[in-house]
């Protein structure tokens, strides 16, 4: 492990529920979840490690030492039996945590995660770079600390945040509002040791540590139908596979970040509450 700072902006009191971010945002990415859910609960927006103002985990990563990352941030701050809600990279965060200690998580909530392994391709998450990402990989394993320096310039967030913005929401089929705005105005700062972490979410199968879990879990998935139709037959068959008797899987219209859907909204929340429709 690297330095022990690890960030995270705590909204409202009450049970505690840590929230942990997709790759390009910081904790704050959780926000209009936390508004949704009403009082009684504790969010702990927390940035990832080398992203925002998280230190990063220098050396090697494994789906271990991220969820002692995790842990060592609920010990801090004294949590106990925690919900955990994980978006995209969050979600592998979440996972590992969840795997490696369950007896710490009271229930689950993977938004768009979990469910579909990433390809040896990953053209749809990392764009062109995702052709490359195998050779990278390997160079990668080899020699971390200058791959890491050179795929920083590569992922640096551009200034235009505006553009940035607008580009997002039309994509994502979201409005400009006060949650995305936000968002855009703290893009993350992304570390070398960011990278580290990275690599991991792309050599990680994701759906077998999700057939794993023995905790309280609720994974909502995207089912892209009308925006990407390949990625519609890919989410669907995915969804149908995963089987595990602890994961309820519910769906919603949409991309992949489905914290914008009134749908998510609601399943949080009575996830949350432990409703019955839940059990």
């Amino acid at each position: 492990m690297s330095l022990n700072k690890k960030h995270a902006e705590i909204i409202g009191e009450g049970k505690p529920v840590l929230f942990l971010p997709s790759a390009d945002f910081n904790g704050n990415q959780g926000k209009q979840l936390a508004d949704q859910a009403g009082a009684g609960y504790s969010f702990h927006l927390l940035d990832l490690p080398g992203l925002g103002q998280s230190d990063g985990i220098e050396k090697s990563i494994s789906v271990k030492k991220l969820g002692e990352w995790v842990k060592s941030y609920a010990d801090a701050q004294g949590l106990e039996r925690i919900s955990v809600i994980g978006h995209s990279l969050g979600g592998l965060a979440g996972i590992s945590f969840a795997l490696h200690y369950p007896e710490k998580v009271d229930k689950l909530i993977l938004l768009d995660a979990g469910h579909k392994a990433l390809g040896v391709f990953p053209v749809s998450e990392f764009g062109v770079l995702g052709l490359v990402l195998p050779f990278i990989s390997f160079i990668h394993r080899l020699y971390p600390a200058p791959v890491n320096r050179r795929l920083t310039n590569l992922f640096r967030n551009p200034n235009d945040s505006t553009e940035l913005l607008h580009r997002f929401c039309e994509t994502h089929q979201t409005e400009v509002n006060h949650y995305t705005k936000q968002m855009f105005d703290n893009l993350p700062a992304i570390s070398p040791s960011a990278i580290n972490l990275y690599m991991l979410y792309y050599r990680t199968n994701l759906p077998k540590l999700t057939r794993k879990l023995k905790v309280r879990t609720l994974l909502i998935w995207a089912d892209f139908a009308g925006i990407d139709e390949k990625e519609a037959i890919r989410s669907q068959k995915a969804a149908e596979a995963m089987q595990n008797e602890h994961v309820l899987l519910k769906k919603v219209s949409g991309t992949h970040f489905v914290q914008f859907r009134e749908a998510t909204h609601q399943y949080i929340a009575g996830y949350l509450k432990g409703n019955a429709s839940y059990a």
